[in-house]
C-alpha cells in the first residue's frame, strides 16, 4: 500500500497493539504527553535538516557535472551555483542556531527558530534543486540519476507539512498571538502560547 512518488525507497508499517502490557518503567511521558508539550516542535528541524540534506546531495551532483562538462566559465552558471552555495550555508547556519538553542536550554526560542528553520529550509532547499536541474539540464533527470532522485524525493517530501500554515504560525507567534507549532489542530490555534 505505501507506493507514494519520491518514497518508493522508504518502508511505512502499520503496527497495531491489542492488550498489550507496558510496564512502567518502560513509559515515556505520560499520556497526552506528547501533544500538550508540543514535543513535536523538537522533531521540527529533523525536516529541515532533511531538505538540507537533499540540496546538498543535488548541489554536490550540479557542482561535479558542471567540471565534467566544462562550464565553470557560463555566467549563468555561476550566478546559479553561487545561489545553491548560499543557501546551503544560511540553512546549515540556522541548523546550528536551532541545535545551540536546544542544547542551551532555550526551549521556547529553540521551537520558534525550529519551525523558522523549517519553513526556510523547504524554500531555499527547492530553489537549490530549481538552480542544479537547470544548470545541469533534462539529461540530469533521467533514472537512475541522483538529480532525479532527490527531485522526486525532495517534491514529495516537503509536502509533508503545509508550508503555508508553518508561515502562519510563525507570523502569530511574531504578532503574539497563540499559535500550533506542532501543527496538530486543524484551526492552526493550540494551547501552546508563543
Amino acid at each position: 500500500w505505501w507506493k507514494p512518488i519520491g518514497m518508493r525507497g522508504s518502508v511505512s508499517y502499520r503496527v497495531q497493539f491489542d492488550h498489550t502490557f507496558i510496564p512502567k518503567e518502560n513509559l515515556i511521558g505520560y499520556p497526552g504527553q506528547y501533544l500538550l508539550e508540543e514535543w513535536q516542535t523538537r522533531f521540527t528541524p529533523q525536516y529541515g535538516a532533511a531538505f538540507l540534506g537533499a540540496a546538498e546531495g543535488a548541489y554536490g551532483y550540479a557542482l561535479a557535472h558542471i567540471k565534467k562538462q566544462r562550464r565553470e566559465k557560463d555566467a549563468y552558471v555561476q550566478h546559479r551555483i553561487a545561489k545553491s552555495m548560499m543557501n546551503i550555508e544560511t540553512m546549515d547556519l540556522w541548523l546550528r542556531k536551532v541545535a545551540r538553542l536546544w542544547e542551551t536550554g532555550q526551549h521556547q526560542q529553540a521551537k520558534e527558530a525550529g519551525n523558522r528553520f523549517r519553513y526556510l529550509s523547504e524554500k531555499l532547499a527547492l530553489e537549490t534543486l530549481e538552480h542544479c536541474t537547470r544548470m545541469c539540464g533534462a539529461r540530469a533527470m533521467i533514472q537512475p540519476s541522483p538529480l532525479e532522485r532527490i527531485y522526486r524525493d525532495l517534491s514529495f517530501y516537503t509536502l509533508h507539512d503545509n508550508c503555508d500554515r508553518v508561515l502562519a504560525s510563525i507570523g502569530q507567534e511574531v504578532l503574539g498571538q497563540e499559535s500550533d507549532r506542532a501543527f496538530f489542530n486543524s484551526s492552526g490555534n493550540n494551547k501552546g502560547k508563543s
